[in-house]
């Protein structure tokens, strides 16, 4: 009897022990009861969250704005709703009037869509990403599109390495070809743009670009904001930003055999490389193995009195001719430009030029590019934008990179064979045919491939300009009007100077020729809207 009384007072000291806390907690336990509205409509707010500080344990307001939620006296609650100020109170069992107060600085979270017209990114009724221009113009690309690889979702580019290669610019599988300019469509080719003048990038996603633009935006749009005015205390700026970047070559050469030597059938003699010896016009690469054996080749000495080719070695000595052949490419930018700002005005002046050295020996891009952005505030209520852009493309040689025997690359690594070796192309000309004659390993299709950078010329000369101005009236907090008049043209001049003895498909007799192709676009849009907020 008295082990049974132990043992019963031991349980009840146990069960005390463990359960106190609980019944304690339970003592302190409050039931908060309360509403969060806005602070200025008196709005109630959905959705708004509540949680204990350094806890997952939450609950959120419903359509009338009104919470319940057990706590223990005391505790911190965390009241947060998106674009508004974040609040902290402490847990009473009193009911509770939260008011929320907007968050200023989430609400110049803005979007620049079509027209210009800003909006707050949080109402807009589809999906857009920005992108700042500055972090764009540290690893600088010539063609500023190229840039936004890998920095959109649903966005792809297919980045160019050509010289005046168009980027190609998917949205979600479709292909984007419009660019609006502070509001402006515009004719481009995105060459014509200077990244050094672009504030923001805003990528529209989904069909509503086109509600304003036409079947042009059907797939989107990608909207640039250029720079306008410094944020400098001061009131006036001046930058001056400068890069140069060297490309050592491509990231991955073509494979290609070099086991066998030019021919068909395992049979090869050059004579004249035009047909005259065995598979010399037919510049197929499977003709004689590489064993060291004794064939006539191209540069095979001739005896001056039989007028015979004697042989000499087959070998591979042109087993890396492309990667002998390609240069490192340079991309060297400088901009400068002097921003200033008002109560009454902002303005900003920029000029940048662009070098760009090719792959390919003798290619090149120059690109030229003057900016002056303006606003002028004449009162509260009338204001003026304008801008004119000015870009000027010039070079003397791009090469043609096209599938066919007027591209380089196409001769070296898909017919050129290992026979010939790259160093011996230095001189292009025949002895005593300077100007006349080529000199190479074939005369039917393919040439030289100095030959082709030094003497095969294709200029490029383009001016490109885009402007507009506009003019806003603000009757009162609700009423605007705007009017605005832009212009996008260009002048194109594309050359080809072919010379003697250069002999591509349809143009076989090698006498030379030279063209020109002139062309020109003129676009206005002009347009008045009257908005009501």
């Amino acid at each position: 009897m008295k082990q049974t009384k132990q043992l019963t007072r031991f349980l009840i000291l146990v069960f005390t022990l463990i359960y106190a806390p609980v019944l304690l907690q339970a003592q302190q336990n409050v039931q908060v009861k309360g509403r969060v509205t806005d602070a200025v409509t008196n709005k109630a707010l959905e959705g708004v969250s509540i949680t204990v500080k350094n806890s997952a344990y939450g609950t959120s307001t419903d359509k009338q704005g009104d919470f319940n939620i057990a706590v223990l006296k005391g505790e911190k609650l965390i009241i947060s709703f998106s674009g508004y100020q974040q609040q902290i109170i402490t847990a009473t069992d009193n009911f509770l009037s939260i008011k929320l107060t907007q968050d200023a600085k989430q609400l110049e979270d803005v979007v620049v869509t079509a027209l210009g017209v800003k909006k707050d990114k949080r109402i807009i009724g589809y999906s857009s990403q920005e992108v700042k221009g500055a972090d764009l113009i540290k690893a600088r690309e010539s063609n500023p599109i190229n840039s936004l690889v890998g920095k959109v979702s649903g966005l792809t580019v297919g980045a160019s390495a050509e010289l005046l290669g168009n980027p190609q610019v998917l949205l979600r599988g479709g292909a984007i070809n419009l660019y609006v300019v502070d509001g402006i469509p515009i004719n481009s080719d995105t060459w014509n743009i200077s990244p050094d003048d672009i504030e923001s990038y805003t990528v529209l996603k989904g069909p509503v670009a086109s509600a304003l633009y036409g079947y042009r935006g059907q797939n989107g749009a990608i909207i640039i904001n250029t720079k306008k005015g410094t944020k400098d205390k001061r009131g006036y700026s001046v930058e001056f930003n400068s890069s140069t970047m060297v490309n050592k070559g491509f990231i991955a050469l073509p494979k290609t055999q070099d086991l066998y030597g030019p021919g068909d059938h395992g049979q090869y003699k050059f004579v004249d490389g035009k047909g005259a010896g065995v598979n010399d016009n037919d510049y197929d690469i499977w003709g004689p193995r590489f064993d060291g054996q004794l064939i006539e080749q191209y540069d095979s000495p001739v005896d001056p009195v039989t007028g015979i080719r004697s042989k000499t070695p087959w070998t591979a000595r042109g087993k890396d001719n492309l990667k002998r052949f390609i240069q490192a490419g340079i991309l060297s930018t400088n901009n400068l430009s002097v921003s200033a700002s008002g109560e009454k005005y902002d303005l900003r002046f920029s000029v940048g030029q662009t070098y760009q050295r090719g792959l390919v020996p003798n290619t090149n891009l120059n690109t030229t590019n003057f900016n002056l952005a303006s606003t002028l505030k004449f009162s509260k209520k009338l204001t003026l934008d304008a801008n004119i852009n000015f870009n000027k493309q010039y070079t003397e040689n791009i090469p043609d990179v096209n599938y066919g025997p007027n591209s380089v690359i196409y001769n070296i690594t898909i017919w050129g064979g290992a026979d010939w070796n790259i160093d011996d192309m230095h001189n292009y000309w025949q002895p005593g045919k300077e100007g006349v004659q080529s000199n190479y390993a074939e005369y039917q299709r393919y040439h030289n491939p100095y030959f082709m950078s030094y003497e095969w010329l294709r200029g490029h000369h383009k001016n490109d300009i885009y402007g507009y101005a506009t003019l806003n009236y603000k009757f009162n907090n609700y009423i605007e009007l705007m009017g605005r008049s832009s212009i996008s043209t260009y002048d194109l001049t594309r050359t080809e100077k072919m010379p003697f003895s250069a002999h591509p498909y349809g143009r076989e007799g090698g006498l030379g020729d030279y063209r020109e192709d002139k062309r020109s676009l003129f676009e206005n849009n002009t347009e008045v809207m009257l908005r009501f907020k």
